[in-house]
């Protein structure tokens, strides 16, 4: 008769379990909150249409809203995606292996949502601030050129946190211990 082998209590694996699924939660919150703010954007987005306001509206305002009508897209994408961390984070917490297979899941998404969110934010940056150059000139200012460097500097240290977290969790998971401590 075979003797079952030992399971590994390593507390890393609760904490990381744990607080997956604690931000996850959290983030599909924030998602939530998220798209029903881009629906006020759509509504406005829709308002600039009219034939009224869109000849003072510039078409880099336009353009800036259009894309914050693909980031609900986005959004959704969100709230599902950190649906499944949640799900995997509750699965590694409880030791199952296809709960940290499907954590290494969510770090290698997380990998390609840093580079596709960033994207999406920096569009969303960089038209809004011709917007704002337009609306310097307009009131002024002669070659008036608006850069908010805070809002650069949030777009990198959000691909950053992305990046780091996920690359470091996709290396944890790989660790002979951590296979050995999971159940079937």
């Amino acid at each position: 008769m075979e003797t079952p082998k030992p399971v590994l209590h390593l507390p890393s694996i609760s904490v990381i379990g744990l607080s997956t699924a604690l931000a996850s939660g959290l983030m599909i919150i924030i998602n939530i909150g998220s798209v029903v703010t881009t629906s006020a954007l759509d509504d406005l987005n829709k308002t600039f249409d009219s034939p009224v306001f869109s000849q003072y509206v510039p078409e880099s305002m336009k353009s800036m809203l259009d894309l914050y009508t693909y980031s609900r897209w986005w959004t959704w994408y969100g709230i599902l995606f950190f649906a499944f961390a949640l799900v995997a984070g509750v699965q590694f917490y409880r030791r199952r292996s296809w709960g940290r297979s499907a954590l290494e899941i969510v770090a290698w998404a997380a990998l390609m949502n840093a580079f596709i969110d960033t994207y999406l934010s920096y569009e969303i940056w960089s038209r809004a601030q011709e917007t704002f150059n337009i609306v310097l000139r307009s009131v002024g200012g002669g070659h008036s050129t608006y850069l908010n460097p805070l809002g650069l500097f949030t777009i990198v240290l959000g691909f950053v946190l992305w990046i780091i977290p996920a690359v470091a969790l996709i290396i944890y998971l790989r660790r002979p211990t951590i296979r050995q401590a999971m159940i079937q």
